[in-house]
């Protein structure tokens, strides 16, 4: 947080003690407030403030801002977007929307501010900003609007979202023109490095696009009978691509349900086969995802990454000590031979570098 006020400190130096606390009430608790008081006139009030944004020709520095809590400000830049994505802003700004926070968590965020204040870092009086954290608390901490001097100043326009939300929405943006562009099935291929995300990347979609299925490249591991030395030397080889290829590749490209058998790593044997019922968008995430031998049967293909020491960091968290070594010297290296022997990352449609979430 420390950090996040410095920095808005310096973007906007003529922020007033109504600014630092309207930043810290986001960083809290988000935007729910906001959601409920435009009484379901959510989209159409964003359609109005992109079309004020774009009179104005408002040029924001990033898109994309940090506020903390795991939130963002994201910008209505019209640079930046088009008029056709702000349904997929609402949707992101409806998903943020939901209860958070505490007064608790909002004034050990004030104290910060009162500490960097009274130090001298940040370019507030004392005695203004001492002036209205009474004000405020006697009011009972409401949310508050930015004053007149930072609107005359910056003339702000954006929406908080959820950070993940704002990092993948090129993403989502990628996967609804492909809707838009056909009327046939939409197979989105979600490869990338361990720990980079995939899985919470495919469990966003099935909220951001409400008629959507998702299913898993880890039911495909390689049976115990086709691990020759000769299969695991191969580029990702190590996957049953084959079967993912008949049993889910090849259905959904034809608009048939999937009947789906998943692999039994402890056993190997497999689960009783379950049917998924055809939907016209499908994410098929995981590690090999995008092999030569299924690409052409993708429509859009992602490619999620992450810095290595963020993917050690992230398996150390999730993984007990013995994995997190099977991690380094196994799977990695696997991946890694696949993503370099085939390009992976660069036949991808798109690429999302996850390390700062």
């Amino acid at each position: 947080m420390r950090e996040i006020l410095l920095a808005h400190a310096r973007r906007y130096p003529n922020m007033e003690p109504q600014d630092y606390m309207k930043l810290l009430y986001q960083s809290e608790f988000g935007p729910g407030h906001l959601v409920d008081a435009q009484d379901g006139k959510v989209l159409e009030r964003l359609k109005e403030e992109f079309a004020q944004a774009a009179g104005e020709g408002y040029t924001p520095a990033q898109t994309v801002e940090d506020i903390g809590g795991g939130l963002c400000r994201f910008h209505l830049s019209p640079t930046a977007l088009t008029a056709e994505e702000l349904p997929l802003v609402q949707t992101c700004f409806s998903l943020s929307a939901h209860p958070r926070g505490s007064l608790e968590g909002l004034w050990q965020k004030v104290g910060q501010l009162a500490g960097l204040c009274w130090k001298g870092e940040i370019p507030l009086k004392k005695e203004e900003l001492s002036l209205y954290q009474a004000l405020y608390s006697a009011q009972n901490c409401p949310a508050v609007s930015h004053s007149e001097a930072f609107r005359g100043h910056y003339t702000p326009h954006y929406r908080v979202l959820e950070a993940d939300l704002a990092l993948f929405f090129p993403a989502f943006s990628a996967i609804q023109a492909a809707l838009e562009g056909t009327d046939g099935p939409i197979v989105v291929a979600v490869d990338g490095r361990c720990a980079s995300g995939k899985t919470s990347f495919a469990k966003r979609c099935a909220q951001v696009f409400s008629d959507c299925s998702v299913f898993h490249m880890d039911d495909f591991f390689l049976p115990f009978e086709k691990r020759t030395p000769e299969r695991l030397a191969q580029p990702g080889g190590n996957v049953d691509y084959e079967r993912a290829l008949e049993e889910v590749f090849l259905p959904l490209n034809e608009g048939r349900a999937v009947e789906l058998r998943a692999f039994n790593c402890s056993d190997g044997s497999f689960l009783p086969p379950v049917t998924h019922p055809f939907r016209r968008l499908s994410i098929v995430e995981g590690s090999y995802s995008h092999h030569p031998e299924l690409a052409k049967y993708s429509q859009v293909k992602i490619f999620l990454t992450c810095s290595p020491q963020t993917q050690l960091n992230r398996l150390a968290v999730r993984e007990s000590p013995e994995s997190l070594e099977n991690f380094k010297n196994r799977w990695i290296p696997m991946e890694e031979n696949y993503f370099t022997g085939l390009d992976i990352q660069g036949k991808s449609d798109l690429v999302v570098d996850t390390s700062t979430l």
